[in-house]
């Protein structure tokens, strides 16, 4: 799979869709019900895009204020030092990609459950691997926010069984 052609199908399919998705803070509108499986998908693309381009705006205004991110090692990480760290740069991704997602709704609460592969150098050491990760979004004042992330690192069986491989 190109890397460059998949980005930019993706990209163009996320500014599309969030052209149609009210972001601004003042923002009354309420997400239909029938949407909001919807809006989610389009929101985990655009968060999965903006990590990779370390787009610091746009992966603030998807993130509630007491966001936390539980790291694959079990580090507890909340929005402030996140946004640090996208706008530092911590990772350089060659290629990041989610897929498998399964959205669940409960009023205004979801939950998203998917997998991602990543090609990742940091420090000049490769960081690629595979993940399952959690994401909870709360919609707040009319607008879907992550208030929580989890990711944990893909056993290698699970890959084999699946037909998935690491990126090498």
């Amino acid at each position: 799979m190109p890397r460059i052609g998949h980005f930019a199908s993706v990209s163009m399919a996320m500014v599309m869709t969030l052209s149609l998705l009210p972001l601004g803070r003042n923002s009354a509108a309420v997400p239909a019900p029938g949407d909001s499986a919807a809006q989610i998908r389009a929101l985990e693309l655009a968060h999965n895009e903006a990590i990779a381009r370390g787009d610091v705006p746009a992966v603030e205004r998807m993130t509630a204020d007491d966001f936390t991110y539980i790291t694959p090692r079990g580090f507890l990480i909340n929005k402030k030092r996140m946004l640090i760290g996208v706008a530092g740069g911590a990772f350089e991704y060659e290629y990041r990609e989610i897929y498998d997602l399964k959205i669940r709704l409960y009023g205004d609460t979801a939950v998203v459950t998917g997998r991602s592969l990543h090609t990742v150098q940091k420090d000049g050491r490769d960081l690629s691997d595979a993940y399952r990760y959690t994401r909870v979004y709360v919609r707040q004042s009319g607008q879907w926010r992550a208030v929580a992330w989890q990711v944990t690192v893909e056993d290698e069986y699970e890959l084999e069984e699946s037909g998935q491989r690491r990126r090498e």
